[in-house]
């Protein structure tokens, strides 16, 4: 209709016809593209949160889940360096803790604790980051996922390096496999440590140091590390989002 009209108008020279005719195809095509423009961006916003309020539960669980990690490998660290401590003082006579023991049969055995974010994989393998507006959230995401990175790649080097001392030393670090001594709703080595002979032995303790240092190594800049930035992460998110936590 519009276009027999302006035909018309050119084909009897009304130039303010024209121009006016002109002046609404313009206008209805750029109200056409904001109305577009619109409902993508409402649909883009919505798509939004729906991905931030999947990607924070996912957080909250996932640091639950470390949080049990972080606390285990660290008083583990602690058992093994408290192990290693008491063993190198000569004059002492205390027998090492059942802790001290667990740590010393365990020391070579670094897994790495659970970091994946599903929503952030999807948004990744799809090339949808740029779904979340926020720079600050896209930058908290991709340093928490640099970090578990390189904190699983450190993970398999120190497994490699651990030296199992209980097969190793089977005369001083004896294995009584059954109901753990502290959950007996658990199975667990129950090692038996001969402590004497462990400090008599240079090699043994040679050993031992190496694991206790590569053991903390593992807590101190691979598990803990990768808690600390998820822990930021959450921070980030929860202030996109305006959620505030008791």
């Amino acid at each position: 209709m519009i276009l027999r009209r302006v035909i018309a108008h050119v084909r009897h020279q009304q130039w303010t016809a024209i121009t006016i005719d002109f002046a609404i195809v313009v206008l209805g095509v750029f109200i056409g593209l904001q109305v577009q423009a619109f409902a993508v961006e409402r649909d883009r916003q919505k798509s939004q949160r729906a991905y931030l309020t999947r990607l924070h539960g996912e957080i909250e669980q996932l640091l639950e889940t470390r949080a049990r990690y972080d606390n285990t490998r660290t008083k583990f660290s602690a058992d093994l360096l408290g192990a290693v401590k008491l063993l190198n003082e000569a004059a002492e006579t205390t027998p090492l803790s059942s802790g001290e023991c667990d740590a010393i049969a365990g020391s070579a055995h670094t897994t790495v604790p659970p970091a994946e974010l599903p929503t952030v994989a999807e948004l990744l393998s799809a090339g949808r980051l740029d779904q979340l507006s926020s720079a600050t959230v896209r930058t908290a995401i991709v340093t928490y996922m640099q970090e578990a990175a390189r904190a699983r790649d450190l993970i398999g080097v120190i497994s490699d390096s651990g030296r199992d001392l209980g097969k190793a030393y089977p005369l001083l670090v004896t294995h009584h496999v059954g109901p753990s001594r502290i959950h007996s709703e658990e199975t667990w080595l129950n090692p038996e440590c001969r402590t004497d002979a462990m400090r008599a032995d240079p090699a043994f303790m040679n050993e031992l140091s190496e694991n206790a240092y590569m053991y903390n190594v593992y807590t101190t800049r691979a598990v803990l590390p990768v808690s600390r930035q998820l822990a930021a992460l959450h921070a980030v998110v929860d202030a996109e989002m305006g959620i505030t936590h008791p």
